[in-house]
């Protein structure tokens, strides 16, 4: 069980990071096309607090107003996020991400949350009211996805998968989503197209920072991130059925995006380039997958969750928070199991 109980929503872990004195909100007028992004990678490079954007141009009266960056960007906030003392080495902080990834706590369903205060269908979706960072001057467009929750299933085993798989804004209601075969859902996405149907998704939006630190995760495809999610929290994670696609995601979300994937190329649009966590600008724009939306749920005032890739190799970002802690924790315990003993360290 963590020392510290962080909650499990995205409010809780912004209490907690408050009462830390771990967390900024900015009131002064920002742009979301390229300022925000500066911001967050100056901040970053200074190991500065989570932010919350308060104020964004074309979004002061929209649907959703707010959105927060940083929330792991330091070590420090990794382990608040565990729920540990913030002073706990890199070696114990691993330790700790292994000892819980062998202790899975399931999911429960419940009826309903937080995140079904409003259902948005039809003429209703717009995505222009959330407000979405073109993160670089470079970017393709203005990116949506990028520290969420991408949720599939595998239509042979029903099992669900967890992602954390860019999108960006590619209309109204379309999000051109970056897929690989190699991907989790891009398996999924092979075994639906096979079959002649379109994959159903649900992209969480907003819930506890241990969603996306999970679904970044490369953990082997036999093992659920809601699993591993409720081992880091100590709790079980809260699903409520989606409304117009067969998934479930977290009760008290900020907002949930539901709709389907057509597996035929005439409905692909160009999406890229993008400033990827790898530290370079990706390709050039090329046809990828799209999103169609059937339905937006929201809670009231929703927050919306953001991450800027891209930064530079070496440099703080809240992808080298998921690579040198949850990637060596699960490597470790892979090891293991393929029979290498006496490891110290990974």
């Amino acid at each position: 069980m963590p020392s510290t109980d962080t909650g499990t929503d995205l409010r809780s872990w912004i209490a907690t990071l408050e009462a830390a004195d771990q967390l900024k909100r900015i009131s002064a007028r920002v742009d979301w096309d390229e300022e925000i992004g500066a911001v967050t990678r100056a901040n970053m490079a200074l190991r500065g607090p989570a932010l919350i954007f308060e104020n964004i141009r074309d979004h002061t009266d929209t649907l959703c107003t707010q959105l927060m960056t940083c929330g792991l960007s330091t070590r420090e906030r990794v382990a608040l996020m565990a729920g540990l003392s913030p002073d706990i080495s890199d070696k114990d902080l691993v330790r700790h991400f292994k000892d819980r990834y062998r202790n899975p706590l399931p999911p429960v369903a419940v009826d309903s949350g937080p995140v079904k205060a409003n259902v948005l269908r039809d003429n209703q979706i717009d995505l222009g009211q959330f407000p979405a960072p073109r993160w670089y001057g470079a970017d393709g467009g203005r990116y949506i996805d990028t520290y969420c929750g991408v949720v599939t299933h595998d239509p042979e085993t029903d099992r669900a998968n967890v992602g954390l798989y860019r999108g960006m804004v590619a209309g109204r209601n379309k999000i051109a989503k970056l897929m690989l075969p190699t991907q989790g859902w891009g398996g999924h996405f092979g075994k639906h197209r096979n079959a002649g149907g379109k994959m159903p998704v649900a992209i969480v939006h907003g819930w506890h920072d241990v969603m996306p630190f999970c679904a970044g995760s490369p953990f082997p495809r036999r093992i659920c991130e809601w699993d591993m999610m409720g081992a880091i929290l100590g709790k079980p994670v809260e699903l409520v059925q989606c409304e117009t696609v067969d998934l479930q995601v977290p009760a008290n979300a900020e907002f949930v995006i539901e709709g389907y994937i057509d597996p035929d190329p005439d409905t692909f649009v160009m999406e890229g380039p993008f400033a990827d966590y790898p530290g370079h600008e990706g390709a050039t724009p090329t046809p990828k997958p799209v999103l169609q939306i059937e339905c937006i749920t929201h809670r009231e005032n929703p927050i919306m969750r953001g991450a800027l890739e891209g930064a530079r190799p070496g440099f703080p970002s809240e992808d080298s928070g998921l690579c040198a802690y949850s990637w060596s924790a699960i490597a470790w315990n892979m090891l293991e199991d393929a029979g290498v003993d006496g490891i110290l360290d990974v």
